[in-house]
């Protein structure tokens, strides 16, 4: 489990920094297909800032989280955190609007499915805050 614990955590990291990189160099187009657009340079601003720069320091966070034992499960914590609450925000929205495009429902089952499995390894962590079967850290 802690192996697979990790590669879930790299995974959304991944995911986080892809997005990032790609709203990064082309908000405009990395987000038209959603009806989100700029009117103006401020407007791109905020765009890469806010979703490229967030996804930018939530990937390398959970990276980060891969490398360090103690922090493993605070990278599930982040994982079931930020795509449970897109993924819950965005299938309320749907719910209330009766939209619902292939990007939506393709979006919606990436971060379902993220938030679900590192809901599921948590659940399964020990009462010590370790995740299943990791050891317990030795002393120096």
């Amino acid at each position: 489990m802690k192996t697979f614990s990790r590669v879930w955590v790299a995974l959304a990291g991944l995911g986080f920094l892809g997005f990032g990189v790609w709203l990064v160099i082309d908000p405009a187009g990395g987000l038209a297909g959603v009806g989100v657009g700029a009117r103006d340079a401020a407007g791109l601003i905020e765009l890469r800032a806010f979703y490229g720069g967030l996804e930018l320091g939530l990937g390398g966070f959970l990276l980060a989280c891969t490398k360090r034992r103690g922090l493993r499960r605070p990278g599930l914590w982040l994982t079931l955190a930020s795509n449970g609450g897109i993924g819950a925000v965005r299938l309320a929205t749907i719910a209330l609007t009766g939209v619902a495009t292939p990007f939506l429902a393709i979006a919606l089952v990436w971060e379902l499915g993220f938030a679900g499995v590192a809901g599921w390894l948590l659940s399964r962590s020990k009462a010590k805050g370790r995740v299943a079967s990791e050891p317990a850290p030795t002393k120096l």
